[in-house]
């Protein structure tokens, strides 16, 4: 019987260091370590599935799709399932194409926009975790993987999302994104099938 005391004190002890907050060596050991996958980063591209929780509603509507990466800063969002629906990053302007109808948004002059372009990119290379002054950013050992909780500090982005949860994998890469609203409903992306740094199509980021 002490044996098995003794053995479930050490097990308890081991679960206590996989999970809770970073300290701050393990925090800055783990960002140098993102931040150096991200900025080897030259292109990403995953399938991705997308679910919508709402207190409201019973069900929680599901959307796949595909988003594509190419350095510095071409983001694509291209959604296939159950509809066609595009969001292109592009030269410092936002392309969206629903039905067939293109719409354009110039970040250069639409701040709020352009913060959600930054947001969106940095989510999907990993850069957001340098985005300090914008962000407040904590981070969780979550078992084998880390988890970032990042507030935004702008009240405009915070009027959109109360939290956003980034989770990695052990490879430092994004596995998933939670978007939580100030409502407490959230959105959440889940990616597979990452690739780092295979040749994109040019045709890929056209209108």
């Amino acid at each position: 019987m002490r044996i098995i005391k003794i053995c479930i004190f050490f097990l308890s002890l081991n679960m206590m260091a996989q999970d809770g907050v970073l300290n701050n060596a393990e925090e800055d050991a783990f960002k140098s370590r993102v931040i150096e996958k991200a900025s080897g980063i030259n292109s990403f591209s995953a399938d991705f599935m997308q679910t919508r929780h709402m207190n409201v509603m019973d069900e929680s509507p599901e959307s796949q799709g595909r988003v594509y990466y190419k350095s510095p800063d071409m983001l694509k969002w291209e959604y296939i399932r159950p509809y066609d629906y595009q969001l292109l990053f592009r030269d410092s302007k936002l392309y969206i194409l629903e039905e067939g109808q293109l719409s354009e948004v110039d970040l250069s002059s639409n701040k709020l926009f352009g913060k959600i372009g930054e947001l969106v990119a940095g989510t999907v290379n990993g850069k957001i975790l340098q985005a300090d002054k914008d962000f407040t950013i904590t981070y969780y050992r979550d078992r084998q993987n880390i988890k970032a909780k990042i507030i935004p500090k702008d009240k405009n982005l915070s009027g959109m999302f109360r939290e956003i949860w980034v989770n990695f994998n052990k490879d430092h890469l994004i596995r998933s994104v939670r978007l939580i609203d100030p409502s407490g409903d959230y959105t959440e992306i889940f990616m597979k099938n990452i690739k780092i740094n295979q040749s994109i199509p040019p045709s890929v980021f056209q209108n």
